[in-house]
């Protein structure tokens, strides 16, 4: 894991370039990208080395269409704030044609207004409904959670047939955005609906009051939370299934987890071939799994690179991303873009952990 102590100034403008940094006077053919997440957190962690290993695959190969690709890689602590300040470095940089980012989707609404119109973005991870359309320089390759929220409560009205649900969510626009469409989905009130303050401090005071409702489901939305609410949960014998965000991703390494469902666009379980050999790079690379956030943030990097090299300019890689029908290599699956910017054709699955059980499935 990266860590990152700078200032706020300092830590957005600070560069850390995939392979090497090009010397003044040399790369001039190069694809220099742009990449901003919260890059000291554990999802943060991930997706950083999903963006190197595509890097280093691209390089080894010669670059795209012979062009070398160089990322810089800047923090935004997921804060929007910190985001804008990143996206203005950006767009300040000549060099940049391109930017892979933001990870979450606080960070990406904020900085979407400073790209517009300015420098084509590709988020891996974002998912609020609000970034919908709201730009046409701005791509992602997660479906947005009034989607997926949405097919994740009438899943679990329908197939596992549950009646008092107990939501605790990130009071955040991720967890906000996903659980107003669970909510509509889900078609029945909610047993207990609690938010969690954005320190944290309130995660035993939210379980408590869940547990006297007597829950037999938990919806859980959250990035850096899902360890502590899940322990929490445990502790206070809510023992009934949980379904989770995909913030939930990876919760599995360094703790137990039971019974716990996760709404995902990869896992390192699927069967496909690009997504195997994927996997086995990743694992040969950095001695773990890759989760999702690696393996969107691998893809995009893949897509932004090869709409980059085709584009030529800011306008130009724009332009290719939206005109983008391609299925070469991708961890997640072939790459295409709504006039929303939203992709296309992804379904959602569900991987459910049970111990050392690991199941993965489609939900229709």
């Amino acid at each position: 894991m990266l860590h990152f102590t700078s200032p706020r100034l300092g830590a957005a403008l600070c560069c850390f370039a995939v392979a090497s940094c090009a010397a003044p006077g040399r790369g001039t053919n190069d694809l220099y990208l742009g990449a901003a997440g919260a890059w000291q957190t554990s999802y943060g962690a991930m997706a950083h080395r999903g963006i190197e290993l595509a890097s280093e695959e691209i390089n080894q190969q010669g670059g795209v269409d012979g062009r070398l690709v160089r990322v810089s890689f800047r923090d935004d602590q997921a804060d929007g704030g910190m985001a804008a300040d990143v996206a203005r470095s950006f767009v300040d940089d000549p060099q940049i044609v391109g930017v892979i980012g933001h990870l979450s989707s606080t960070a990406m609404v904020a900085a979407a207004r400073v790209y517009d119109g300015r420098m084509p973005v590709l988020s891996p991870s974002a998912t609020s409904p609000d970034l919908s359309g709201v730009s046409r320089w701005l791509f992602r390759l997660s479906p947005s959670d009034s989607v997926t929220g949405r097919r994740l409560g009438v899943f679990a009205r329908t197939q596992l047939r549950r009646t008092r649900v107990g939501v605790i969510y990130d009071n955040s626009t991720y967890g906000r955005g996903l659980v107003e469409p669970f909510l509509d989905g889900l078609g029945i009130a909610p047993a207990a609906l609690e938010p969690i303050d954005p320190t944290g401090d309130s995660i035993d005071v939210n379980v408590a009051s869940i547990a006297r409702q007597k829950p037999d489901l938990i919806f859980a939305v959250g990035t850096v939370s899902g360890p502590r609410v899940l322990t929490a949960l445990r502790a206070h014998g809510i023992a009934v299934p949980v379904i989770a965000g995909d913030g939930w991703s990876g919760i599995e390494n360094g703790m137990t987890v039971h019974d716990v469902m996760i709404a995902l666009p990869f896992s390192s379980g699927e069967d496909r071939p690009d997504a195997r050999r994927f996997v086995a790079a990743f694992r040969a690379r950095y001695h773990v799994d890759p989760d999702a956030y690696a393996a969107l943030s691998y893809d995009a990097t893949l897509a932004m690179a090869r709409a980059a090299s085709a584009g030529t300019s800011r306008d130009g890689t724009r332009a290719a991303l939206a005109a983008l029908r391609d299925t070469r290599g991708y961890a997640t699956g072939a790459v295409r873009f709504s006039r929303t910017g939203d992709p296309i054709g992804r379904s959602m699955h569900l991987l459910r952990i049970d111990g050392a059980t690991r199941t993965f499935g489609v939900i229709q």
